[in-house]
């Protein structure tokens, strides 16, 4: 599980398709590559078992969900508490991402909350009260102009 193998052109055509419709059945895949549909079946079996494929998801309208706003914050942690706040950051539902980052700052996150009013509240009553964090910047994002998943 999780080693590493090679992905040809029938695997990168296989993952295109889940991309953009991970409900696909392996009939419509076969219809719209050419490819037989058990050699679908066996290859995405395949790249299931070696990691290429973690999950599947969706991907919620934003304004249907509410979470109309979405801020990036960069992040500075006392050293010896870094490990700690990463975690506690981790574990808030509003933050949907966290990285670990070089330069001025160590981490970046991005926030979900439903007005400027919770974002504001959960920066000041949540964020600024984890044990570790020094220092923060928020960035509030105006306009989405591409959201989606890595290329395959």
């Amino acid at each position: 599980m999780g080693s590493s193998f090679d992905l040809d052109e029938v695997d990168y055509s296989i993952l295109r398709l889940l991309k953009e419709n991970s409900r696909m059945s392996y009939q419509e895949m076969s219809r719209n590559t050419g490819i037989p549909d058990a050699t679908i079946q066996h290859r995405f079996k395949r790249m299931k078992e070696h990691g290429a494929i973690n999950k599947f998801t969706i991907m919620a309208n934003n304004d249907a969900t509410g979470y109309a706003v979405t801020s990036i914050m960069l992040i500075q942690t006392d050293t010896e508490r870094h490990d700690e706040a990463k975690t506690a950051l981790a574990e808030f539902p509003e933050v949907s991402e966290v990285y670990g980052v070089l330069g001025e700052y160590d981490l970046m996150i991005k926030v979900w909350a439903k007005s400027l009013e919770e974002l504001n509240r959960f920066i000041n009553d949540r964020i600024r009260s984890v044990e570790g964090i020094e220092d923060l910047q928020e960035i509030v994002l105006v306009e989405r102009v591409k959201e989606e998943s890595p290329p395959v």
